[in-house]
């Protein structure tokens, strides 16, 4: 009888209150975000639905276009690559495919070599949100080319600017933001990235800030971030750019100035001068190139990658000055065999700190070699060179020519 009461009780309710639904799953709560232009806490929702379940190829399409929106290319192919591998007779694998054949064509002609014995199809209930009318945001790319090129035409050939090492061999910059003093550190392995309150100090007007993409460090937590056009100066260069803002500046504690005021540009570091020359990027003859200092580089978004061996085996590793460590992933370390020391260090990064693991291994660069090298292990950021390895060499990223050129 009380359960009987219980149930009229609660049919009574939902009559009353039309309003009150089912919960939403995260899926659905992920694709409405998106819809509204939410993209940053939609990748959030479709990431935990992932995670409950990766056999959907709607769940993978509508994720990557989160990341697509956003401009977080490493994780939108990511995602575009698993629905051309795992889903490619599906509305969602057959785009994700078009996308994969402007920017990664090598992996589509690798996918098209293998047969796929098994896919889930899409469930009926997906069908239509995950079909071609859900089509890829619109592609960017040549169009950011072409304004690229149209900015460069009125910015200088040649800039440079002067850094101070910190104590933990961070480059130090000294740059105006809308003609507001702030400090800052050169980092290559990040765009433009600066805390809130540090802005506010110097009186930045963060009124026109708005929504930005998630952020992670090497502690691979994500964080929130706002997002606004700046005018920045450092040195003797000038460019409107977009930086990025977080809120918590207990996490890292100092801004950072990046690849994204550098873009269109190659950089030359002289590390014991302290000063960093930027010219516009030009081609070069090939018997102009030593392969013992000029390395041959691959540019993955904002990081630009040089293969280095590490106890004779080969890693691809970005350089990061950013970073006063060389790191790698415990995974990396693992595949390498390496031994740790039982020493351990904190390193402070965008979304918290990590504590890592030590060990000393041979590295060579090119022509270039160290002996019981010390390099960190843990973290979420894959393998980077730091500034303990380029310390004292004057070189230069050559992203044209694909190149890391050391003078000799």
């Amino acid at each position: 009888m009380r359960i009987q009461k219980i149930a009229i009780c609660l049919i009574a309710f939902f009559a009353a209150n039309p309003q009150v639904e089912a919960a939403q799953s995260d899926y659905e709560l992920g694709v409405e975000q998106y819809k509204k232009g939410d993209y940053a806490n939609a990748a959030l929702s479709l990431d935990k639905a992932l995670k409950a379940n990766q056999t959907d190829p709607a769940i993978w399409y509508y994720d990557a276009l989160c990341y697509h929106q956003l401009k977080n290319w490493a994780l939108a192919t990511s995602r575009y690559k698993t629905l051309a591998k795992y889903y490619p007779n599906t509305p969602a694998g057959k785009l994700a495919i078009a996308f994969l054949k402007k920017h990664d064509p090598s992996f589509v002609e690798t996918v098209a070599a293998t047969p796929v014995t098994a896919s889930t199809p899409l469930k009926k209930s997906d069908n239509a949100a995950a079909s071609t009318s859900e089509k890829l945001p619109t592609d960017e790319s040549s169009n950011e080319e072409d304004e690229l090129e149209k900015e460069l035409a009125k910015l200088p050939d040649k800039a440079h600017f002067y850094f101070k090492k910190g104590p933990s061999g961070h480059m130090e910059v000294d740059l105006l933001v809308n003609d507001h003093p702030v400090k800052a550190e050169f980092d290559t392995g990040a765009s433009a990235f600066f805390y809130s309150d540090s802005l506010s100090e110097s009186g930045v007007d963060l009124n026109k800030s708005k929504q930005g993409r998630m952020a992670r460090g090497w502690a691979g937590k994500s964080v929130f971030t706002k997002t606004m056009p700046a005018e920045v100066k450092l040195g003797s260069m000038t460019r409107k750019i977009d930086i990025t803002i977080a809120s918590n500046s207990g996490d890292l504690g100092h801004n950072l100035i990046g690849q994204d005021f550098i873009k269109g540009y190659q950089y030359e570091i002289d590390d014991k001068g302290g000063r960093v020359d930027l010219k516009k990027i030009l081609e070069l003859k090939a018997k102009d190139v030593n392969p013992l200092y000029d390395i041959p580089l691959t540019v993955k978004g904002t990081k630009d990658y040089i293969p280095i061996q590490i106890n004779g085996k080969k890693v691809n590793a970005f350089i990061d000055t950013g970073s006063f460590a060389t790191i790698l992933s415990a995974g990396q370390a693992k595949l390498l065999g390496l031994t740790f020391s039982g020493e351990s260090q904190k390193l402070m990064g965008v979304g918290g700190s990590v504590t890592m693991d030590k060990a000393y291994v041979d590295i060579q660069i090119g022509g270039l070699r160290q002996s019981n090298f010390p390099v960190l292990i843990g973290g979420s950021g894959g393998c980077a060179i730091g500034q303990d390895l380029m310390n004292g060499w004057r070189y230069k990223v050559d992203r044209k020519n694909k190149l890391l050129r050391f003078f000799h």
